[in-house]
């Protein structure tokens, strides 16, 4: 139910007209009574209307994020967790103060925003070759392109630990982005470019820039596509066209550290859950001239 209000009132209106009876009313006054009771009744009908799609929609995310072990519902407790917090005795709230020199302080909304440390979740859950279900909790702080503390990722595990479901395998990952590199070469327009990719005017390196915020604005463990990657460096100012050669990442592996890089074909979605670039060497520009 999304009518607006003009639309209920011409629905009404529709109404009228099909009834012999109100025929004779037919006034076209603005304060004409009849059309001011029209109005009345479709602004009721209208905000009883957006009440129900509130509470509807109220309901939707409590069921969406009751306490039941779901994906969601694992995505919320990650993003809630309270870093120097400790949870309230056979709860899974933290409690809303700390002692500071046997003091019983109230903490501020201040201190409980910044506790939250935790900026960025994605959960998944897969089937490992032995058949049971792993839960991946893929977790990144308000720079991305650094890992939590050891402390940090203590507490956190113990916090999941306490207020996870009996018998779900979780496994947290707090890796270091993985590393994108791409070889490309770009046929720059020299009017707006220099040889080395900079911009005339601004001084900046706008294919730079187009790939940094590409990787911005990909969502947190979203799908890393090499045709949308190419798309925008190609729309990018100064840049006639292009022709990929290689794109390539690769990523923390436990235990071992970073492996080797890995060619992506079509997509990639990335094992810390986030891309940066380290070295931007693999980009070449050339002042090309079609051949006639």
């Amino acid at each position: 139910m999304e009518k607006t209000l003009l639309e209920i009132i011409a629905e009404m209106l529709g109404i009228k007209a099909q009834n012999g009876y109100l025929q004779e009313i037919n006034s076209t006054s603005k304060g004409s009574v009849w059309m001011n009771i029209f109005q009345a009744i479709g602004f009721g009908i209208f905000n009883f209307q957006e009440a129900v799609n509130l509470h509807m929609k109220e309901i939707d995310d409590k069921i969406a994020n009751q306490k039941v072990p779901r994906l969601p519902w694992y995505r919320n407790e990650a993003l809630r967790f309270q870093y120097g917090f400790d949870l309230l005795p056979e709860s899974d709230q933290f409690s809303p103060t700390y002692e500071d020199n046997g003091v019983i302080v109230e903490a501020t909304p201040e201190q409980i925003e910044d506790s939250k440390i935790i900026k960025y979740v994605a959960v998944t859950r897969s089937k490992t070759n032995t058949g049971r279900i792993k839960i991946s909790m893929k977790i990144a702080g308000e720079n991305t392109d650094e890992v939590l503390s050891d402390e940090k990722a203590l507490a956190f595990k113990k916090y999941i630990e306490e207020t996870q479901a009996t018998g779900d395998d979780i496994v947290i990952v707090n890796f270091l982005p993985d590393i994108l590199k791409s070889y490309l070469k770009i046929c720059y327009d020299p009017l707006v470019l220099l040889p080395n990719g900079m911009s005339i005017i601004t001084g900046r390196f706008p294919v730079q820039d187009t790939i940094s915020r590409f990787l911005l604005n990909l969502p947190f463990n979203g799908e890393f596509s090499v045709q949308a990657f190419l798309e925008a460096i190609k729309a990018t100012e100064g840049v006639i066209d292009l022709d990929e050669l290689s794109v390539q990442s690769k990523w923390i592996e436990p235990g071992v550290g970073y492996g080797q890089f890995q060619p992506i074909e079509i997509s990639r979605i990335p094992k810390s859950g986030r891309f940066k670039i380290e070295d931007w060497s693999g980009i070449t520009y050339i002042n090309y001239q079609a051949q006639e």
